[in-house]
């Protein structure tokens, strides 16, 4: 078995993960990396850009500088196909198990793949390990999976970033409807909590829709709309002249004559449906599937959401010397993630140069 020392060790390797080594490395702290999977970037990887005229702040960008700065950055280390089995503390140190997983993609060249059970021993503890897309087939009346032409916002970020629109047809789509909050703000699921990037990332989608293919009419039925990014109130407006805001929830997508139709309750109250070439389910954001292993690995506290840490604290988790940063501490999107991971790397810092232990609440 391999030991290894490190001041900081960071579970997690999307942006959350990155930010949260560099911050460190930048004032000369080193960090050990531990990627489950094969590769960093996490699910930015897969997106991309948003911008039309202008740049649109998505931040898909910044995990392409993040991965550069890291080739520079010698304080930090990455180990990929590495995922924590097991962990104790004692003395102000945690004593963390790596154990190695298979291969899921391409190795990383700025990472090393971890090849045999690891034993890591470290003051600080930074877990980043994200978040997971609500499974839109739990809603079953909106017809993920069964109707043809209802894709996940994902689904449709990953055919965007290949320069495409396609309906299920084959065809590009003379429609498209957004469907948001699924998955989130629903108290018969029990998340009661506002996912807050789905809006923006959906309104952003539909900006490349319309700039890309001119002839598709966008509908958006949505409860409100969040407010992101430094120029939302200029922006609102002008989207509301190019898309059909529709404040209700539909009630349900059928198969239709000629694509899904969407079923919701129109101005009056009564009952009326439209069809369109594709139906988009903005997904809500989860905890981590993580959460219950490192909450019983690391003895964490969970907040009224589910997700890791505690309630009303920004990084903190109930464990000593374990902090928690970006979307594992509840909804965040990329830019956010990157500022939170960098409150995270300064507890973790600040634990380390002090050189003491832990308080018990973290």
């Amino acid at each position: 078995m391999t030991a290894i020392n490190t001041p900081v060790l960071i579970l997690g390797g999307g942006v959350a993960g990155l930010s949260a080594s560099l911050e460190l490395a930048r004032r000369g702290v080193p960090s050990l990396l531990a990627e489950k999977g094969s590769r960093l970037g996490g699910r930015v990887r897969d997106f991309c850009c948003k911008a039309t005229q202008a740049c649109v702040h998505c931040g898909a960008c910044r995990l392409g500088d993040l991965l550069a700065e890291a080739a520079t950055r010698p304080q930090a280390a990455y180990h990929t196909r590495s995922l924590a089995g097991s962990a104790s503390y004692d003395d102000g140190v945690w004593q963390v198990e790596l154990l190695p997983q298979p291969e899921d993609a391409e190795d990383d060249a700025l990472a090393t793949p971890l090849t045999a059970k690891t034993t890591v021993k470290a003051r600080a503890v930074i877990l980043a390990v994200g978040y997971e897309p609500f499974d839109p087939s739990r809603k079953t009346r909106f017809g993920y999976g069964r109707v043809p032409g209802v894709m996940t916002a994902l689904e449709l970020e990953a055919m965007l970033g290949q320069g495409v629109l396609l309906g299920d047809d084959g065809q590009a789509p003379q429609s498209v409807a957004f469907i948001q909050c699924v998955g989130s703000r629903d108290q018969s699921l029990g998340n009661l909590y506002c996912s807050r990037v789905c809006c923006g990332f959906a309104l952003d989608m539909a900006g490349l829709i319309m700039a890309g293919w001119p002839e598709t009419e966008v509908t958006f039925f949505h409860m409100d709309v969040q407010g992101y990014g430094p120029s939302w109130e200029e922006a609102l407006p002008h989207m509301r002249e190019e898309i059909n805001f529709v404040r209700v929830m539909p009630g349900e997508v059928s198969v239709g004559s000629s694509g899904p139709k969407v079923c919701f309750a129109g101005p009056d109250g009564q009952p009326q449906s439209q069809e369109f070439g594709l139906v988009v389910l903005s997904q809500g954001l989860t905890p981590p599937l993580s959460a219950g292993a490192l909450t019983e690995i690391f003895g964490l506290e969970r907040n009224q959401d589910g997700f890791l840490g505690q309630n009303k604290r920004l990084c903190h988790t109930g464990a000593p010397g374990v902090f928690v940063a970006g979307a594992a501490q509840g909804p965040r999107g990329i830019v956010e993630s990157i500022d939170h991971a960098a409150c995270a790397a300064a507890a973790a810092m600040e634990l380390v140069l002090r050189g003491g232990k832990a308080a018990a609440h973290g």
